[in-house]
């Protein structure tokens, strides 16, 4: 399951919850981040996304959740997605917006170095 650990906590509320609506290219694919859903108790929420790649919309769902003191972004595996480059690339930006909204620098994942290349996820 394509996922990235981020350092420590964050606070979920404040980090998406001023998110707006975004869209980014990557390559001939198009990614975008649109509604997000918090568990009642803040800690968790899941993001929702639609990848467009050769003219097939997928809609990734990406969960985000506290692990051992660490943050983890990873697919929701109740929604079911391909796996495709272009939805590990949306994750991707799913963490590093987390990232820039004050996560910590990427300790683990499974992606590919393309795929993280000038999300700037580390420190």
């Amino acid at each position: 399951m394509p996922h990235l650990v981020l350092a420590g906590g964050v606070d979920l509320e404040r980090a998406l919850g001023g998110l707006e609506t975004e869209v980014w290219r990557w390559g001939r694919a198009v990614l975008k981040r649109d509604k997000v859903w918090f568990r009642a108790d803040q800690a968790a929420a899941l993001v929702e996304g639609v990848v467009v790649e050769h003219s097939r919309p997928l809609h990734p769902v990406a969960l985000i959740a506290p692990h051992h003191g660490d943050t983890v972004v990873r697919l929701w595996q109740v929604a079911p997605v391909e796996r495709t480059p272009a939805v590990q690339r949306w994750l991707a930006l799913v963490a590093a917006d987390l990232r820039k909204q004050g996560a910590g620098p990427l300790l683990a994942t499974n992606l590919t170095g393309e795929l993280l290349e000038d999300l700037q996820l580390s420190d």
